[in-house]
């Protein structure tokens, strides 16, 4: 009996901490009810984390920030055991008065906002990533490529904070890239790793979007990688690794500054 009890306690106790440890529907804005984010902290680590933020899919007409955790449980895994902080946000969608620039203000602001929680929530402002798939990876690369959004006279604090993450990782580039991207792209700007496994019949993701941003930001000198699988003809990760494992270590290179072109 003193045995079970002893184990009943022991899982009650590991929900209260892992409850504790996530911090959901978060609001970083208050001019939208989907302005909201959900935050895992990073574990023991010393010193402030790098945050890898998430945007989800979803052609910016459906789509929710707890879809990361639920269809992408191993991306949160791997930047976690990393030693990240995450955080997958929400969005407004495409409405009367919503477009994709509006959409893509709030965006920023949860950036702005994350930024501004740096200090209580033991966060990084100088090495954020931003990833998304789809929408989501629209957003990440704009947000990185598009002029800041800070205003640093402004009164608000989280607006004086930048809107620019330092890195960005883009899964299933879709087809709309060519005219929202790649105009916006300049030397000196965020590293990109590109990963797809749409085959080329895919009309959305079709794989020749992520080859298009990996030549742009080869000419231009900005730090890339991209990967392939097995039902398309990009480069295709190696035996014995995954392309998860090769984004984190993407990440952690470009966030630490050893930054170089890479060739495939």
């Amino acid at each position: 009996m003193m045995r079970a009890t002893v184990i009943l306690f022991s899982m009650f106790s590991c929900t209260v901490l892992l409850g504790a440890e996530l911090k959901r529907d978060i609001a970083y804005d208050t001019k939208h009810e989907r302005d909201v984010l959900d935050f895992w902290p990073a574990g023991d680590i010393d010193g402030p984390a790098p945050l890898f933020v998430w945007f989800h899919g979803g052609g910016f007409q459906t789509g929710d920030k707890s879809e990361f955790k639920k269809n992408r449980s191993a991306m949160l895994e791997v930047y976690q055991d990393a030693g990240f902080a995450v955080a997958s946000c929400n969005y407004p969608l495409l409405s009367e008065g919503i477009d994709h620039l509006e959409i893509a203000r709030h965006c920023a602001r949860a950036i702005q906002f994350l930024r501004s929680q740096s200090k209580d929530w033991k966060i990084d402002p100088d090495r954020i990533v931003c990833g998304g798939a789809s929408a989501g990876a629209i957003i990440s690369e704009y947000l990185a490529y598009q002029s800041d959004y800070v205003v640093l006279e402004s009164d608000d604090e989280v607006a004086r904070m930048s809107s620019r993450p330092n890195v960005v990782v883009s899964l299933w580039q879709p087809w709309r890239t060519k005219e929202i991207i790649i105009p916006l792209m300049d030397a000196g700007e965020a590293p990109v790793f590109l990963y797809s496994n749409a085959p080329p019949k895919d009309k959305i993701h079709p794989p020749w979007a992520a080859k298009v941003v990996y030549e742009k930001a080869q000419k231009l000198g900005v730090p890339t990688s991209m990967y392939g699988g097995d039902r398309n003809q990009l480069p295709q990760v190696d035996a014995g690794t995954t392309w998860l494992d090769l984004s984190v270590e993407f990440c952690q290179k470009h966030l630490d500054g050893t930054s170089s072109v890479d060739a495939q």
